[in-house]
């Protein structure tokens, strides 16, 4: 992931916000893949520390439906 992917995918979420709930989806899909890469590959052991934390909100088990 570079950032030229992502602007495409933020691009993506922009072509499809009259479907809320479709912009939602892709918009937590950017957000976790983008700060999953940053646990993964970033040097910077603060980074990886705090997009791992975050990361971990993935785990609580609720409703994800909507907005």
């Amino acid at each position: 992931m570079d950032v030229s992917d992502v602007q495409q995918r933020v691009q993506a979420i922009a072509d499809v916000v009259a479907d809320y709930e479709r912009a939602h989806g892709l918009e937590d899909d950017l957000f976790t893949e983008a700060i999953t890469e940053i646990a993964n590959i970033s040097t910077d052991p603060r980074a990886r520390a705090l997009a791992g934390a975050a990361l971990q909100s993935r785990e609580i088990d609720f409703q994800r439906l909507a907005a």
